[in-house]
């Protein structure tokens, strides 16, 4: 799925038609997930489509939400000017 050819990160999977694939970590943890979404992939090119759908997912970091504009105001620099640590 990814080209990873590291042997360390690889491992077999069955999927549901009977056939095997070699999956990184990544690719393999969402296969397992795969059911549990009402999904499961028969074939290979079947796998490759539905990994590949959940990559493609629109970018969603320009959205904003209330955690990342907290998150983004608590790191920013501007709420340091004031503070009182000593340097």
């Amino acid at each position: 799925m990814c080209g990873n050819s590291d042997a360390r990160a690889l491992e077999d999977v069955i999927l549901e038609g009977g056939a095997r694939a070699t999956l990184c970590g990544s690719h393999a943890l969402m296969h397992r997930r795969l059911p549990t979404a009402g999904r499961a992939a028969q074939t290979v090119a079947e796998l490759r489509e539905l990994l590949a759908n959940r990559r493609d997912r629109r970018d969603r970091r320009q959205d904003g939400d209330e955690l990342g504009a907290a998150l983004t105001a608590a790191f920013s620099g501007s709420r340091r000017e004031g503070d009182r640590r000593h340097t």
